[in-house]
């Protein structure tokens, strides 16, 4: 093969790489599904939080500057409606409890209550804040509607901490069982 075809086809398909780019932009940062978390050693305390009003939850590794690691899995949820968990990563401070990150800082999105297998969010040195965000709406509506509340169980541990979140859907605040998922935190 001569080499003026050769550089021709190198030629071509780096033209291809590069429309594919433009086409799909590139997302730095992505949930990665995996097997399983590593194991929280030797419970310390646990405790409950409620957030009325709130439609996400935030947690962060303490301002540390130590690697840490997220996890996070959906585990179940009892709802008449359509339920969606959004998943942010953002390098900085937790914002104020009504804000979010930007959207380009979504790292995970499903529109459903079905139990998943565990997503990691990878290994970081850094202030990081991750926020996990509930909506519902009635099937067949186009628009998403922000959660009413949420309930936390923390859990922390010699190596992390556990929290178990849940959603809920309507005003009543009933039993925050719409949308319930898993967290954990390892400090490395």
């Amino acid at each position: 093969m001569s080499n003026r075809v050769w550089l021709g086809k190198v030629g071509a398909l780096f033209l291809a790489a590069a429309v594919m780019t433009a086409v799909t932009p590139a997302r730095s940062l992505q949930a990665q599904t995996r097997s399983s978390p590593p194991p929280l050693q030797q419970l310390v305390h646990s405790f409950d939080i409620s957030q009325p009003e709130a439609t996400a939850y935030a947690l962060w590794n303490a301002g540390q500057s130590d690697r840490h690691e997220v996890w996070f899995r959906v585990i179940s949820g009892e709802a008449d409606f359509q339920q969606r968990l959004r998943v942010y990563k953002e390098q900085a401070a937790p914002r104020s409890p009504d804000s979010l990150p930007p959207i380009s800082t979504l790292v995970y999105e499903v529109e459903n209550n079905n139990p998943s297998q565990w997503f990691f969010l990878g290994v970081e040195t850094g202030f990081f804040t991750y926020y996990f965000e509930g909506d519902n709406r009635l099937i067949g509506d186009s628009d998403f509607d922000n959660a009413h509340a949420v309930r936390v169980q923390k859990s922390i541990y010699n190596n992390g901490d556990l929290y178990q979140i849940s959603f809920e859907d309507i005003t009543q605040l009933d039993d925050y069982d719409d949308l319930e998922i898993e967290v954990i935190l390892i400090r490395r």
